[in-house]
């Protein structure tokens, strides 16, 4: 098999959680070809771009991102790869050397040792030296790709039209890849896809996915992505007894406007989304819910907006993602008219957005007190001694330390809500055995 070493490639995804599955999955496929996988933001020799295009903000943020690609290294291959590609590749073709659409995801490295090959960009390497910093995607928490697709498709929604069809990764080749990623040093697992919840292989459901997962030796920590009301079952919540399964789930309202939720083609009601709601919580204590949120969908009136207001008001969510509707071309959406103005959305925007930050800070108040799972994920600068991660609960939590963290899960104790955010005590240094634990460690790693 062909290698390049010596070539530098850095990655970037747009998106969704399943974008950067498949970048993970890519980073590895370089990195066995003898490339060395660096920062988005670094020089490199070959920039590949793992797109979305579900809003005209992520179309713009690709092309952006490919251009300053180029800037920063005018002789490198620049590569776009997936859904603005598969929904109008020739709108990056002035952009991007190589276009890949998701029907030729697989192929990605091949394409780039080829171009290479026949001369195009820098075919010796660049000269980095020895001391290059090679970047390991996911060196916390590993994000794996278990289904693809949507069948079923809303309104204002593009994903059935660039990830066409629903299929799903077989169970045994989800178990290699998580125990792959166990083996490399990865604490917590993400299984994700466009809908994990229509998961099928064979006769394996979701939740035989999940508990074949949870068999896999070393796994500490087992999230979910998105799922749908209608896929929060009986025996799926009982796997939760296994503390190893985070304590949180993000099921996507979009709106709690019964007319509106109809016009955008959504399969639930206000009444079953709450109750699927009721259901996790009496399943999973503490459990945290968060949601996404579209504003100004077309013929949205000021009373619908005002029910998704209440609506997220009482429902508690402790994370809401807000997004101003975004006309897609090809959508049932996109020809709708009675459109709000641009000063309109923004206002809602901005309302709907005051509402995401109350619920936040409510949930975040909630949990001061408590001791709970987290993740160390980074230092937030260097050199600060102040380390951020994120809780089982998805609640971001800093703490101060002399000893690195990274990549530690432990118990900590939240006491001191911070914009969003919550100050953690450690609960090792309640028993003053920190620094003699970390010591013990060291010992045994040399």
């Amino acid at each position: 098999m062909e290698k390049y070493p010596g070539h530098r490639v850095a990655l970037h995804a747009v998106g969704c959680k399943l974008n950067q599955a498949e970048l993970e999955t890519l980073a590895l496929q370089f990195t066995a070809r003898g490339f060395q996988v660096v920062g988005p933001r670094d020089e490199a020799d070959v920039y590949v771009m793992n797109t979305c295009t579900i809003t005209a903000e992520a179309d713009r943020k690709v092309r952006q991102w490919l251009r300053s690609a180029r800037r920063h290294n005018p002789g490198a291959v620049t590569v776009a790869v997936g859904c603005y590609v598969q929904r109008q590749g020739s709108a990056l073709s002035p952009l991007a050397d190589i276009l890949v659409d998701n029907h030729g995801k697989d192929g990605i490295v091949d394409a780039v040792v080829e171009h290479l090959r026949e001369g195009g960009g820098v075919a010796d390497g660049m000269n980095h030296g020895p001391d290059m910093q090679v970047v390991s995607y996911g060196r916390t928490r590993s994000f794996v790709k278990v289904q693809d697709g949507c069948a079923t498709p809303c309104a204002y929604c593009i994903v059935p039209m660039v990830r066409v069809g629903e299929s799903s990764v077989p169970v045994e080749k989800v178990v290699e890849i998580v125990r792959q990623r166990v083996l490399s040093g990865h604490k917590e697992i993400v299984l994700t896809g466009t809908k994990i919840g229509v998961y099928q292989d064979g006769q394996t459901t979701l939740a035989g996915l999940v508990r074949r997962v949870l068999e896999v030796l070393g796994v500490v920590r087992l999230r979910l992505s998105s799922l749908q009301p209608a896929e929060i079952t009986v025996e799926l919540l009982s796997l939760w007894q296994d503390s190893r399964l985070c304590p949180h789930f993000h099921m996507s309202l979009q709106s709690g406007s019964a007319t509106v939720l109809r016009r955008m083609r959504r399969r639930y009601s206000q009444e079953e989304f709450l109750r699927s709601m009721e259901t996790i919580r009496k399943a999973v204590p503490h459990v945290a819910i968060t949601t996404d949120v579209i504003v100004g969908f077309p013929g949205e009136s000021e009373a619908e907006f005002l029910e998704t207001v209440a609506f997220c008001e009482a429902a508690g969510f402790s994370r809401i993602h807000v997004f101003p509707y975004s006309p897609r071309p090809g959508t049932a959406a996109a020809v709708m008219t009675d459109r709000l103005t641009p000063e309109e959305m923004k206002a809602r925007v901005r309302r709907m957005g005051e509402v995401a930050s109350r619920s936040l800070d409510r949930y975040v108040d909630s949990c001061v007190g408590r001791t709970v799972q987290v993740l160390w994920e980074e230092e937030t600068k260097p050199g600060s001694h102040v380390y951020s991660g994120t809780t089982d609960n998805y609640v971001h939590v800093l703490c101060e330390s002399t000893l690195p963290l990274h990549n530690v899960v432990e118990d900590v104790t939240l006491f001191r809500g911070n914009g969003g955010a919550v100050w953690a005590r450690r609960t090792c240094e309640d028993k003053g055995g920190c620094e003699a634990e970390r010591e013990g460690s060291t010992h045994r790693a040399r």
